[in-house]
């Protein structure tokens, strides 16, 4: 043990003095200057120039002319199949002539549309000129609001169930009253037509 104690501190002690030797003969190489440059001046402090100072003219502003409107669609609704007589919409109508009904005991009455929304015409359909119909089957709550509205047919297909959707989801009713009491209607069918006037 001792053997390879004293053999690696040998071996350390020659490997310690080749490395200083090889720094000396680094640091000891003669080094000519030459003529010496004079530096320029660094500024580490940022200076403000003063810039001109530009005055805007009076540019006349050229205002668009407003677009024309495109004219509004006409829509129309009806209350059973596709080959009925339509009743054509254009605001929505407000019909009134069952709010003043009494209910007294035993009064029966079917329901009564009060407010229709007229349905968005869809921006894309109105763009390309179509026109069409859509089919709509809807319950009538007792409350008077339209519950599970779906589409049953439509011409041409998808492309404004959305809009009849969302516009029937809106309207409002007076509900249907039996033995004095309001109760849902179920299967209650209307037609949305979207039409564009010409």
């Amino acid at each position: 043990m001792a053997a390879r104690l004293s053999v690696a501190f040998f071996f350390a002690l020659l490997l310690t003095a080749v490395v200083y030797w090889i720094l000396q003969s680094m640091v000891s190489v003669a080094v000519d200057i030459g003529d010496l440059v004079q530096a320029s001046r660094i500024e580490f402090t940022r200076m403000r120039r003063d810039t001109e100072v530009a005055t805007k003219r009076d540019e006349k502003i050229q205002r668009e002319k407003p677009k024309v409107a495109p004219t509004l669609p006409r829509m129309s609704f009806s209350n059973s199949g596709p080959s009925s007589d339509v009743v054509r919409m254009i605001s929505p109508t407000v019909d009134t002539s069952g709010a003043r009904m009494s209910l007294g005991a035993g009064s029966d009455r079917d329901v009564i549309p009060l407010v229709r929304i007229n349905p968005d015409y869809p921006q894309r359909a109105l763009s390309r000129g179509i026109q069409g119909w859509v089919q709509v089957q809807f319950t009538i709550t007792a409350a008077g609001t339209v519950k599970d509205a779906k589409v049953v047919d439509a011409e041409p297909k998808n492309i404004f169930d959305d809009a009849a959707l969302k516009a029937i989801a809106r309207w409002r009713y007076n509900p249907k009253v039996q033995d004095g009491v309001a109760v849902e209607r179920v299967g209650v069918q209307t037609i949305i037509r979207f039409e564009i006037e010409k």
